[in-house]
């Protein structure tokens, strides 16, 4: 059986570099799709290029993928994110359209492009693979936060995509998982600008080998893995 891909969206040098050093270990192929090249390196890693503010581009990372490979990603892990702060209180007065349909378009939309392709190419792969999709979340989705809305309105837009996809069981019998993932620390709180990446690289690799699908807002604690905080929220 040909190496399983694993394709990175949005490679950044924390929890991108993490995730794909740990699938690497375990025999995958990696793709890192960037608007830049990766600051890290990974053994016969292949780099696409792709500014996430223009949509359209998604479809042709995964053509290249294809292409060089022979097969579709069997895991894709959208790890891209754009944040905007609010420019004051009264954020509707203040309120930047070209800076919403940015942060809409790397947020949300391109995510959906992804799905979309995900899709589509796990299809392809025979019933052994993963097909398995990961987006790395926070917990805006589910709490808001002052100075976060545009940010939150991406998360929260692309949690609902995830959780409807996984609750309406659209793809459940083509074998297709689907996650939104939220590291917390152990009280519940959120990380902020702390998330670690070896724990994203641990708990992505376990939802690539499960064959069932989990929760689908996969909030987890570092050495501790799933947690249920949906009561704190």
């Amino acid at each position: 059986m040909s190496q399983p891909i694993l394709l990175i969206i949005g490679a950044g040098p924390n929890i991108g570099a993490s995730v794909a050093k740990s699938f690497a270990s375990k025999g995958y192929r990696i793709a890192l799709a960037s608007r830049k090249t990766p600051s890290f390196e990974i053994k016969d890693s292949l780099h696409v290029t792709v500014d996430l503010a223009n949509p359209s581009q998604v479809p042709s990372v995964f053509e290249t993928v294809k292409q060089k490979w022979g097969a579709s990603p069997s895991v894709v892990v959208y790890n891209a994110a754009v944040f905007f702060p609010d420019q004051g209180e009264d954020v509707l007065s203040q309120f930047d359209f070209k800076k919403f349909e940015t942060s809409n378009a790397i947020n949300t939309t391109s995510v959906i492009s992804a799905l979309q392709q995900s899709v589509a190419g796990f299809k392809t792969l025979p019933a052994s693979a993963s097909k398995t999709f990961i987006f790395t979340g926070n917990m805006l989705n589910s709490t808001p936060a002052p100075g976060f809305l545009l940010f939150g309105a991406g998360k929260a837009t692309t949690a609902y995509f995830i959780r409807h996809l996984v609750q309406q069981k659209s793809y459940q019998g083509d074998g297709i998982k689907f996650y939104y993932t939220d590291q917390r620390q152990s009280n519940g709180a959120p990380m902020g600008t702390g998330v670690e990446g070896d724990a994203a690289g641990i708990e992505y690799l376990k939802l690539a080998e499960r064959q069932d699908q989990g929760p689908w807002d996969y909030t987890f604690v570092k050495g501790e893995g799933y947690k249920d905080f949906s009561s704190a929220n």
